[in-house]
């Protein structure tokens, strides 16, 4: 058995016990031989808090299943060795390395963020994290003691008994320890905000999305990124998620210097698309956690507030640049659209970089796979109600209205 599944390897067996914070905090200090969580520095107390939220949340909110609490706890398990072992590797760096000017995707999810930073990704200018090591970040690559491929190896495993690599589930999303993975996963140690994706736990998600555990969140995820390139400094940061539009002034409160691009596309597609998506991922744990005709209804509204807000935020901050990529012309041609961002951001685009695009194109599956059956009414919606939510953004951004069903 390899040393990280000596760490890990409770991620991967059965768990039938009720969720309490203590037991599973003792449970990763026992695995990992560490018991510093972090202190002043990492928030520790807040950190704490959002824990025992979410426990008591999983226990009387999320309506587990038998496998759904099993998978609950693996990743959980997985998220406090990390984060042990995180603040450990961070405190005995000799100095935190600062994030230079990192390229920052975000845009409504189901907009193509996840196509574009795969593309960019064949940048090898750019640096990513794989899913591998956003959930196993020590050592950092490069550092020794292991190599990716046990890293990856393992985290492929874990992934699947998580259920995510399921063909259904890869079918809505490209779930891989290999693949870029997004910035939500390097956020995920600080028990915030990301979690409430994968489980209905509206208690939790209160708590999370404070300004507090917000920016918990952020700075958590910089340390990760200062520990993951201390062995390999000198790249530029790829990162990406939709969740940074909600946040605009933590994401500029931690990178000042980010070059943001924004994705836009047809809300009457992305809104069932990301109901679909939230389906999918709470049926993982749960057999009846959420009403699918009263999500869309909910996603309306909260994404049209986001996109108000993302408005009044960019006329707020006019010295921010902003660069802003229309998913159709995005999907007519990758490269070009990588080119003209490159341009806006006065970054020069290499041929080998432009060859790796092109080869990454040949066997990229976005796009590819069968389509999937989903429609506005599944969830509650008709187009009168896209139009009212969003037909000023949809004006105001000139983005092409596609074939809504």
């Amino acid at each position: 058995m390899s040393s990280l599944e000596l760490i890990y390897g409770a991620a991967l067996a059965p768990f039938a016990a009720p969720f309490a914070a203590d037991r599973l905090l003792r449970d990763a200090e026992q695995a990992t031989g560490l018991g510093d969580w972090g202190g002043t520095r990492w928030a520790e107390l807040r950190f704490r808090e959002r824990l025992s939220a979410l426990c008591q949340a999983l226990g009387n909110e999320a309506k587990l299943n038998a496998t759904g609490a099993t998978r609950a706890h693996s990743r959980l398990h997985v998220l406090l060795c990390s984060r042990l072992r995180q603040v450990d590797w961070h405190g005995r760096m000799d100095s935190a390395p600062p994030i230079a000017a990192p390229l920052v995707g975000t845009g409504m999810p189901r907009a193509g963020t996840t196509f574009l930073h795969g593309l960019l990704a064949c940048d090898p200018d750019n640096r990513v994290a794989t899913a591998a090591q956003a959930a196993i970040p020590v050592p950092p690559p490069g550092a020794g003691a292991i190599d990716e491929a046990e890293r990856t190896g393992l985290y492929e495993r874990i992934l699947a008994f998580q259920g995510f690599t399921a063909a259904d589930v890869t079918a809505i999303h490209p779930y891989a320890a290999a693949a870029p993975e997004e910035c939500v996963f390097l956020q995920e140690g600080a028990c915030g905000m990301p979690l409430g994706a994968f489980y209905n736990a509206p208690a939790f998600g209160a708590l999370a999305t404070s300004k507090a555990g917000i920016d918990d969140s952020y700075a958590w995820q910089k340390g990760m990124m200062q520990s993951l390139q201390s062995a390999q400094p000198g790249r530029r940061w790829l990162l990406k998620a939709p969740s940074h539009v909600i946040n605009m002034d933590a994401l500029a409160g931690a990178f000042p210097d980010a070059r943001i691009f924004l994705n836009h596309r047809d809300p009457g597609k992305v809104i069932p698309s990301v109901a679909s998506l939230y389906m999918k991922l709470y049926s993982l744990a749960s057999d009846d956690s959420v009403d699918a005709k009263a999500l869309g209804p909910a996603l309306v509204a909260r994404w049209s507030r986001i996109l108000n807000d993302l408005e009044a935020w960019r006329a707020a901050h006019p010295q921010i640049r902003v660069v802003d990529i229309h998913y159709a012309e995005l999907i007519a041609d990758p490269i070009a659209q990588a080119e003209r961002l490159y341009a806006a951001f006065g970054l020069p685009v290499s041929a080998r970089t432009t060859a790796a695009m092109a080869s990454h194109l040949k066997t990229d599956r976005h796009g590819k796979g069968p389509a999937r059956s989903y429609s506005l009414a599944d969830f509650g919606l008709t187009e009168a109600d896209i139009e009212q939510g969003f037909g000023a953004y949809i004006d105001r951004h000139g983005i092409a209205r596609e074939r809504r069903t």
